[in-house]
């Protein structure tokens, strides 16, 4: 893997980071899943890495498991 590919646990941490962001969710409190995604890219981005391919299976099993805690 090349160094210009986030790993998947620096992906994870950008996940629970995102989720815990008030600013991600709506008003009755269930989580924008598209604005945690889109910071989980922008930090990616700060960080000129790219996202690897098998990081969207991860991430939907993790909002699975954060929707189902």
């Amino acid at each position: 893997m090349s160094s210009n590919v986030a790993r998947i646990e620096d992906l994870v941490e950008s996940f629970n980071i995102a989720v815990r962001n008030p600013e991600n969710h709506h008003s009755d409190g269930s989580v924008n899943w598209n604005f945690v995604d889109a910071d989980i890219h922008m930090d990616a981005g700060e960080s000129n890495l790219t996202i690897p391919e098998d990081w969207y299976v991860m991430y939907e099993h993790l909002a699975n498991v954060y929707e189902n805690a």
